[in-house]
């Protein structure tokens, strides 16, 4: 029977790490989309010759580079306007049936059939109440055996694992 209470500060740099992980293919598409409108522009500006600058290659090079901005310091920006309200004293309770989190500004509590997704990486867990929205909690707040315990009740529920095949809960209808 799992009873497991945590106390933890989420750090600003487990937060990154966590965003990261979840949009993980939407960055693989828009890193994707920005090399391709990097290397289309200079192709487009570059292979000119002598007829002049090409202003659809140079704004192929200034949709790639702020693509390439959005990826590093809009993650980094995101991170530091939710930092005031996640990187708070946390307070987690983990039962069986459900879990209940809290801060000095808000207060949450779901069933685990609640949870849609949830996964592991080598420093948390990353529980999804929907596909868009993530509860971290990090791994140094639990007691090696709290881990393990915690640890083995997941991977009954699907989670998905630090470099595992992604084994996913789904939330049925009944």
């Amino acid at each position: 029977m799992v009873n497991i209470d945590l106390s933890y500060v989420l750090q600003p740099d487990e937060l990154i790490h966590a965003r990261l992980r979840m949009a993980r293919r939407r960055r693989i598409i828009v890193w994707a989309v920005a090399i391709v409108f990097l290397v289309l522009g200079l192709a487009l500006t570059l292979g000119r010759g002598d007829h002049g600058a090409d202003s659809t290659g140079f704004l192929c090079l200034g949709v790639g580079v702020m693509y390439v901005l959005l990826l590093t310091l809009g993650t980094r920006m995101g991170v530091k306007k939710q930092a005031s309200r996640l990187c708070k004293p946390t307070q987690v309770l983990l039962t069986a049936n459900r879990f209940t989190i809290e801060t000095d500004l808000e207060r949450g509590e779901f069933k685990w059939a609640a949870i849609v997704k949830i996964r592991e990486t080598s420093e948390a867990y990353l529980l999804h109440p929907s596909p868009r929205l993530f509860i971290v909690i990090p791994k140094r707040a639990f007691a090696p055996e709290q881990l393990t315990e915690f640890s083995a009740f997941v991977a009954g529920r699907g989670a998905v694992p630090p470099n595992g095949a992604p084994v996913v809960q789904e939330r049925v209808s009944q």
